[in-house]
């Protein structure tokens, strides 16, 4: 799983503008400016950033080959980035890709909660429950292994052949 920490950064700061635009306070006032995110606190989203990954890592440490926190990574064109490798106890094709998009989530989720604990705890506590539900399904996801395809296993009669 690569994920790119631009890109996390813009998704988060997409889902607080639309939460901002739609809530107003109490005098009915708004509350755009005090959620959306300015470029000075690009440093806050990465710290939340990487304590998601490093949550992703411990859920599923059992599964996890390499993880490369932001800091400790190559350059990348597109800025930092955070790999964690996981082993494919599902023996799919889509592994990664699927663990890559349900971690994203978790991530994003992770960081909005995160953000809006400071200033909007009510409007947190939801999106730390939708966080909670996403680690849960990458959880299963990652550790749910295939039964044996019986037709692949020769005689599954059980009985002997000579």
């Amino acid at each position: 799983m690569l994920f790119e920490v631009n890109k996390i950064k813009q998704s988060v700061k997409r889902h607080l503008s639309a939460i901002g635009k739609r809530l107003s306070d109490k005098a009915g006032n708004n509350v755009f400016s005090n959620i959306t995110v300015s470029t000075a606190e690009d440093a806050l989203l990465e710290q939340y950033i990487n304590a998601a990954t490093q949550n992703i890592e411990t859920v599923l440490r059992q599964l996890v080959v390499t993880y490369t926190p932001a800091n400790m990574t190559g350059a990348s064109t597109s800025g930092p980035t955070i790999e964690i490798s996981l082993i494919n106890k599902r023996n799919t094709t889509d592994f990664d890709a699927r663990c890559t998009e349900l971690a994203s989530t978790y991530i994003i989720l992770f960081v909005i909660a995160e953000y809006l604990a400071m200033t909007h705890p009510d409007i947190a506590a939801k999106y730390v429950t939708d966080y909670s539900q996403s680690m849960l399904a990458l959880s299963a996801f990652a550790f749910y292994k295939e039964p044996p395809d019986v037709t692949s296993m020769g005689n599954p009669s059980g009985s002997f052949q000579q």
